[in-house]
């Protein structure tokens, strides 16, 4: 495609015009021209179409010339122009768009002329003239954009013709220019320059008459207009030719050399395709300014190696020269350069002695700004320590191009564009090993024979660029390297990092020069940063949040979030999001070095450990404070000022973590009391979150340290909390075993509460299991000690469960049962959850009798108490309430709901919970008339319930039998 601005707006596609009809659309392409592969915001488009008088429908009219557009210019796909954050953005390549020409002409033809260049200067000069086709956007309507641009444009076009006049002038060629020049001192009748050039143009053609008089026109035109005399140049030409003095021979100035100083570019490069346009775009996007990129990331992650690909590629944008500075910034064994030192470097490679140049920074700094004036020169300033080692190096004006590498991200650079590098993808790593051991295309099958080794190699080289050459080296060192054998040694965390260090490259070192710098700076924020990649190292977690490194580190959550976020800065963590921070697979090899005492790692698992248990308590508190006063747990941290909201962002962001840390410390007697106390506390949030598989591992190690450190109370707790998920899950025969062999522990320690929550936990699953005469026992023994004991709780639960053993033969007398079991409940301080499950139950009791309409209210009375109940009672008053809606024939209500409670189960991964989902939504389907969906929620139904002892599976057998012989379903 080509594009044109400077005159009537134009596009061609190579072979034709592309006509853009209306003015509407003329003007938006304009636009998007004028900022070309930037974003331009809706607002601003709207503006600039219908200014402040923008109809009601504007953005869906804009969205219509958009479409309109696209089908104009060809490109339906939208590959050219772009939908953008808020906005659309036009890809145009500089060589397509008429004015971006003009403008790199333009700056070409200044550097030529501060060089002297003249015949350069013609070139260049009429380049960018030839592409005048009239006044810019003439066609368009006018706008603050267009305007400030076309003022922009045509001021070039006259600098331009100043250079070339000037070039005409000095290689002797006066007399051609004479009419041209008159012309334009007409039309602009106080520009010195033009004045000054006629004259020089009049004199050298022998009219010297008429260049005095050129210049007495320009000097009462400048006393009239503006009440000064000429400039000093005119006035000083003036007299020269008063005097009849030939021009004085030009000054030969001193050619510089123009620099080569990027390195070889890396032999074998691959991927970053979306990074390194990004580069480019931003070093060539200079018109008014120096291009700037700033490209960070880890050690390793190939920085280097990409920016000097990058500015090879970019040699011939940049005529001037390119010039290349390692600023030491993390080089092994040497300081990083200081201002003055990278200055002087700079200045030499454009061929300024060192005696020339200036002892201040400052001075310095602004002759390398003075020198680069006027160029297309490319500064490539690799491993840049901080950004005030960067600013003195920066030049000023347009032309130029920088590209900073550095492992902190420099965000505070104004106008720069930052590019955060990551790790290479799994084929581009794989690509990257093959060409550099030299085994691609050259027959030795490593593809083909060993290609999942080489996937297995490159994760476990973090897909680290730096990591991938090494291996690749000592491939490519071996007459028949075995990358199974490397991968081999490379799956041992200890040795990990030996086998990644070859000759000079060396992850470990890389990553010890990051940390050594921080530890060293005199920067507080730094040395904590320092601290916080030692306690990652001893602890050795999947991810770290600013409240567990302010527990093991002794210091302010925020103190904490600072250090996280500096380790970031510098690439030693990802930010994962939600305020969690994860390191590296080799960052965190190497973290685990930074701990040798192992005194000291177990220090910082103890204070994990022990935040832990403080957070967690602290959450369990606010979930079921019952459980958490019964249990005895500690008062926890921030009870005050936690809501249920943070309790459970902690229990999400956290348990991956304590899930690690239990399994670790199970086998560490010095851990067992917290740890074990860790895991009751978890307990509210694991059921509130319905994570039962995570819950039974929880316990299952709690039982096993329980038992190991001769706890009785612990372990009773322990099969009380396994009871309780395979109950939730279904499997009552499970719990009910579990349930029994806590009892004779709660006799051992005469713990009455305990012994009647087991005993009612005992009668429920008996009723369950349908043995009915054993169940009435066992509940009226539990409810005999409730009531002697005067534990309102325990009563409630037996009473509950009484009401459930008689509500299948007489559900009348169930319902003072559960208002039994609901007015106990209310003798609790937390009296939620028990109520919550009586009204389920009393609920339960009217849709025994038929009565749908009642029994919904008390579903929706139960949920309203829901917000912190234990997952299981709000699935099954869910389940309740669906059933009332089909009754009452609302299947549509009944619908919403079980598609909403099947989509929550199956998030929480609730096995069992989907199964009841499943049964209760196919139903209503049924209902609906839509057999053969119900018949597929059935049969899914079975698959999730085949390990579950409830009835509702014989229900499912019938059901789906019944069906299936009236519909003739197979």
């Amino acid at each position: 495609m080509r594009f044109g601005l400077l005159g009537s707006l134009q596009a061609h596609d190579g072979t034709r015009d592309c006509p853009v009809r209306g003015p509407k659309a003329r003007t938006l392409l304009a636009v998007l021209l004028i900022h070309a592969n930037q974003p331009v915001s809706l607002d601003r488009l709207i503006d600039a179409l219908w200014g402040e008088e923008a109809p009601s429908t504007a953005e869906a009219s804009l969205r219509n010339l958009v479409a309109r557009l696209r089908k104009s210019l060809g490109d339906e796909t939208g590959d050219r122009l772009r939908a953008a954050p808020s906005g659309y953005r036009l890809v145009v390549a500089d060589q397509e768009l008429d004015s971006r020409q003009f403008e790199l002409a333009v700056q070409r033809a200044r550097a030529a002329h501060e060089a002297a260049d003249w015949p350069r200067v013609l070139a260049e000069t009429s380049a960018a003239l030839d592409l005048w086709r009239g006044d810019p956007l003439a066609d368009l309507p006018d706008s603050a954009d267009g305007r400030a641009r076309r003022d922009q444009w045509q001021e070039n076009r006259l600098q331009a013709l100043e250079w070339r006049f000037d070039a005409e002038l000095h290689q002797g060629r006066p007399r051609g220019l004479v009419a041209e020049l008159t012309r334009l001192v007409g039309e602009h009748p106080l520009r010195e320059a033009f004045h000054g050039q006629l004259m020089l143009a009049l004199h050298g053609a022998d009219r010297r008459a008429q260049a005095l008089t050129v210049y007495q026109r320009l000097r009462r035109a400048l006393i009239d207009e503006l009440g000064i005399e000429p400039g000093p140049a005119v006035r000083a030409l003036h007299a020269r030719i008063l005097a009849d003095q030939p021009e004085p021979a030009p000054e030969a100035r001193p050619t510089r050399p123009i620099p080569a100083q990027l390195p070889t570019p890396p032999a074998h490069f691959v991927g970053r395709p979306d990074e390194l346009e990004a580069l480019r775009q931003a070093l060539l996007a200079g018109t008014d300014r120096p291009g700037l990129a700033v490209l960070s990331g880890m050690a390793g992650v190939g920085k280097s190696a990409l920016a000097v690909h990058c500015a090879d590629t970019l040699r011939g944008r940049f005529p001037d020269g390119q010039l290349f500075l390692n600023l030491r910034g993390a080089t092994a064994g040497l300081t990083p350069l200081g201002p003055h030192q990278a200055l002087t470097a700079l200045l030499r490679g454009l061929g300024t002695s060192p005696a020339d140049v200036p002892a201040e920074v400052d001075g310095a700094a602004a002759l390398l700004r003075s020198t680069l004036s006027g160029t297309r020169t490319l500064l490539l300033l690799d491993d840049a320590a901080d950004l005030a080692q960067v600013r003195p190096l920066l030049p000023s004006g347009p032309g130029c191009g920088v590209l900073v590498t550095s492992r902190t991200p420099m965000l505070a650079l104004d106008g720069a564009v930052h590019v955060r590098l990551g790790t290479l993808s799994t084929a581009e790593s794989i690509a990257l090993v093959e060409l550099a051991a030299g085994r691609a295309g050259r027959g030795l099958q490593l593809v083909g024979v060993e290609h999942t080794h080489l996937a297995r190699l490159v994760e476990l080289c973090g897909r680290l660029p730096l990591a991938l050459r090494i291996v690749a080296a000592r491939l490519a060192a071996r007459t028949a390297p075995s990358v199974r054998n490397l991968v081999g040694r490379l799956e041992d965390d200890e040795d990990r990092l030996d086998e990644l260090e070859l000759d000079d490259l060396s992850v470990r070192q890389s990553l010890a020069l990051a940390h050594e710098a921080l530890r060293g700076s005199d920067r507080r924020l730094d040395r904590r940063a320092a601290d916080a990649l030692v306690a990652v190292g001893a602890l050795d977690l999947p991810e770290y949040s600013p409240g567990l490194l302010s527990g093991v580190l002794r210091i302010s959550p925020s103190q904490a979030g600072a250090a996280l976020d500096r380790l970031a800065d510098v690439a030693l963590v990802d930010e994962l999001g939600g305020g969690r921070f994860a390191p590296h697979d080799l960052v965190r090899d190497f973290a685990r070095e930074l701990t040798e005492d192992p005194a000291d790692r177990t220090r910082a698992v103890a204070d994990a450990l022990g935040w832990y248990l403080d957070a967690a308590a602290g959450a369990a508190r606010v979930l079921d404070p019952t459980l958490h006063r019964q249990r005895g747990l500690p008062a926890g941290s921030d009870v005050a000022d936690r809501d249920q909201e943070s309790a459970f962002a902690f229990g999400d962001g956290e348990y991956a973590n304590l899930t690690v840390l239990v399994e670790r410390l199970a086998d560490r007697s010095w851990a067992a009391p917290t740890l074990l106390d860790l895991v009751q506390a978890l307990l509210p949030y694991l059921r509130a979150r319905g994570r039962t598989p995570e819950l039974v591992h929880l316990n299952e190690i709690a039982l096993r340290v329980a038992r190991r450190e001769d706890r009785t109370a612990a372990e009773g707790l322990a099969l009380v909390d396994l009871a309780s998920a395979h109950f939730d899950t279904g499997r009552f025969a499970d719990a009910l075993d579990l349930v029994d062999r806590s009892i004779p522990l709660w006799q051992r320690t005469g713990n009455q509460h305990r012994l009647q929550i087991a005993l009612n936990n005992r009668g429920m699953l008996l009723q369950l299991l349908d043995r009915p005469r054993e169940a009435v026992l066992t509940l009226h023994e539990a409810l005999g000690l409730a009531v002697e004991q005067d534990d309102p709780l325990n009563e409630a639960r037996a009473l509950s469960a009484l009401g459930n053993l008689l509500e299948p033969e007489d559900p009348e007398l169930a319902i003072p049962l559960h208002t039994r079991s609901i007015d106990a409940a209310k003798r609790l301080p937390d009296p939620v959850p028990m109520e919550m499950a009586g009204r389920c139950n009393i609920g339960n009791a009217h849709l025994r009798l038929n009565r749908p309409a009642e029994a919904l209210g008390h579903f929706r009375a139960a949920l309203d108490l829901a917000e912190n109940a234990p997952w299981n009672t709000k699935r099954e008053c869910r389940l309740r309430e669906i059933e009332a809606l089909r009754r009452l024939r609302r299947l549509d209500e009944a619908a919403a709901l079980g598609r909403q409670l099947l989509d929550l189960t199956t998030e929480l991964d609730d096995t069992y919970g989907t199964g009841l989902a499943e049964h209760a939504y196919g139903r209503v389907l049924h209902d609906q008339g839509r057999i053969p969906q119900a018949l597929a929620h059935w049969h899914d139904a079975l698959a999730h319930l085949d390990t579950a002892d409830t009835p509702v599976v014989a229900e499912l057998h019938t059901l789906i039998a019944a069906t299936e012989s009236t519909t003739g379903a197979a």
